[in-house]
């Protein structure tokens, strides 16, 4: 792994160094060396990353710039994944060339410690912290357990799964034709009714509730199992 400044240690070496390149050539290892300093210094991401260069041919020849290699991009933000670098010498003897370049990106992020299945309700005992890649996940994996906690599996999941919020769900608290109770509270009084569920609820849903007494269907919210909340 490869935090941001730790990319420039070696430059002064590097560029240094002539091996694997003729007499009056620029070397290899200093273009190298001139994009990743350029990465460190543009990119813009969370958690630690990694930079992997491809190769350069090491047929190439190119004439030793007198100037300090200039190195740009197409676009002003550096992502993961693979991006193309170029880099150019801009003296009497010019030349330009393009690289490409891999970017991993690591975080701290929540996955299963164990299976779990289809319309389960996830616990912290299923959860753990742990550093993965996330160079090819969507934006909405997971960093912290408080987010997924108590929330109800979407399908089955196996151990070692990365959780993202497309794969969790509120849990349902209340399934149509449960009974309930139709709280209502004001600073003055409150009343509590019977009721029947007309449909599912999750907490905070707005569901439709039929009241046993006079069997007129209301609107009300979900609080917690069995019981459901209206504001008159």
């Amino acid at each position: 792994m490869i935090k941001n400044t730790s990319l420039i240690l070696a430059l002064a070496f590097i560029i240094s160094s002539t091996a694997h390149a003729e007499p009056g050539s620029q070397s290899l290892e200093s273009i190298d060396v001139a994009v990743k300093s350029y990465i460190a210094q543009n990119i813009n991401l969370a958690g630690e990353y990694e930079v992997s260069l491809i190769p350069l041919d090491a047929r190439l020849n190119l004439p030793q710039c007198a100037e300090p290699l200039e190195v740009f991009t197409t676009t002003d933000l550096i992502k993961a994944g693979r991006t193309t670098v170029g880099v150019r010498c801009n003296t009497e003897k010019k030349w330009s060339i393009f690289t490409s370049v891999i970017i991993k990106t690591y975080q701290k992020v929540v996955v299963l410690s164990q299976p779990i299945q289809r319309g389960e309700i996830v616990t912290r005992q299923h959860l753990a912290i742990e550093k993965r890649e996330v160079s090819n996940l969507r934006d909405d994996f997971v960093t912290q357990i408080e987010q997924v906690e108590n929330k109800q599996a979407s399908r089955q999941l196996e151990t070692g799964t990365i959780l993202s919020l497309r794969t969790l769900v509120e849990p349902k608290l209340i399934k149509r034709g449960d009974k309930v109770i139709i709280s209502t509270t004001k600073p003055d009084f409150s009343i509590r009714m019977n009721g029947v569920a007309m449909m599912d609820g999750t907490k905070g849903q707005l569901i439709r509730v039929k009241n046993q007494n006079s069997g007129r269907i209301i609107n009300a919210t979900v609080i917690e199992p069995g019981l459901v909340s209206v504001n008159y």
